[in-house]
C-alpha cells in the first residue's frame, strides 16, 4: 500500500469516526440506554435490520423501540414482541416477514433467559469453541514444519465469532447468516459496535474479545471504495473478501483494523451525496 493511500485512510477514519456519525446511523439507538443488557439488546435489533436505505432502517428500528418502551429486554422476556409481530408472512421490512422477526426475537429471548448479558452468553460460547478447537488441533510435540502445515489447514477451517453468534439462532432464522461463506456484514458491524473501545460511536462492551480479530463489515459503500482504491479486486461480498480486506487495512491499523470501516464507509457516503 502506498504511503499516500495509507495517510488518506487514516485521515478519513479520523474525520468520520465522530459523534456526528451517529445522527444518520443505526448505531445511534444503542446509545439511548445505560445498562449493558439493554445496550446489547438494542444493538442486536438495530444491526440485524441494517440493510437497505438508511431512512427505512431507522424508521423500522424506531417503530420496534417505540413499542418496546423503556426496557426492550423486559419487552422481549415478557414475549410482548409476539403482539407486535403476529405469526404471518406479511412483510415487516423488505424480505423479513413478521414470522421471521418473531423467530429472531425468540432467539434473543432465549439468550437473555440464559445469561445476565448477551456478552456473557457469547463469551461462554466462544470459550467453548476455542477449547474444542484446541482439543481437535493440539500442536504440542509437532516439529516447526508440522506446525506450519497444521496452521495452514486450521486457517481454512477457522471459525469466526460471527458464525458462533449465528449458530445460536435457528437455521431458519433469516436475519442471521448461516452460510459458512457469508461475509456476515450485519453481524460484523454489530461486533464493531460491541468490541471496539475509545470511540464516540462504538461502545466497547465486550472486553473479552480483541478488536484485532474483528472483520471488516462489507457494506456496499465499503466494497465499492475498496475496489476503487485497489484494496481488493473482488465484486463478491463473501467471507474470503472480508478476510482479505481486513488483512489489507491491518497494514495501516494493525491493532484495530476495522477502524478503516469509518474511512471507507464515510468516503462512500460522501461520494454518493456528491453525485
Amino acid at each position: 500500500m502506498t504511503e499516500a493511500l495509507s495517510e488518506k485512510l487514516i485521515s478519513l477514519a479520523q474525520k468520520y469516526e465522530s459523534a456526528d456519525f451517529l445522527k444518520k446511523d443505526p448505531s445511534q439507538f444503542m446509545h439511548r440506554f445505560s445498562s449493558v443488557r439493554e445496550c446489547e439488546t438494542v444493538a442486536f435489533i438495530a444491526a440485524n435490520l441494517a440493510f437497505g436505505r438508511r431512512e427505512q432502517i431507522l424508521a423500522h428500528v424506531e417503530a420496534i423501540l417505540s413499542a418496546a418502551g423503556s426496557s426492550p429486554c423486559d419487552w422481549i422476556l415478557n414475549q410482548k414482541y409476539k403482539d407486535f409481530f403476529p405469526e404471518n408472512n406479511v412483510s415487516f421490512y423488505r424480505m423479513y416477514t413478521n414470522s421471521d422477526m418473531r423467530l429472531f426475537f425468540d432467539g434473543l429471548r432465549y439468550i437473555l433467559e440464559e445469561k445476565e448479558t448477551i456478552g456473557d452468553f457469547f463469551k461462554e460460547k466462544w470459550a467453548e469453541e476455542s477449547e474444542e478447537k484446541k482439543e481437535k488441533n493440539g500442536v504440542s510435540g509437532l516439529s516447526s514444519n508440522d506446525k506450519s502445515a497444521r496452521k495452514a489447514s486450521e486457517d481454512g477451517k477457522k471459525k469466526y465469532l460471527h458464525q458462533v453468534i449465528a449458530s445460536a439462532f435457528p437455521a431458519r432464522c433469516a436475519l442471521l447468516p448461516h452460510s459458512k461463506d457469508s461475509a456476515a456484514k450485519k453481524v460484523n458491524m454489530l461486533l464493531r459496535w460491541l468490541v471496539r473501545d475509545n470511540s464516540p460511536v462504538d461502545l466497547g462492551l465486550w472486553k473479552w474479545f480483541s478488536k484485532k480479530d474483528l472483520l471488516m463489515p462489507l457494506d456496499t459503500h465499503v466494497m465499492q471504495q475498496s475496489n476503487e482504491l485497489g484494496l481488493i479486486n473482488s465484486k463478491s461480498a463473501n467471507l474470503r473478501t472480508a478476510i482479505g480486506l481486513t488483512k489489507k487495512v491491518a497494514e495501516i491499523f494493525p491493532d484495530d483494523p476495522v477502524k478503516a470501516d469509518y474511512a471507507l464507509f464515510g468516503l462512500g457516503i460522501a461520494s454518493q451525496e456528491a453525485r
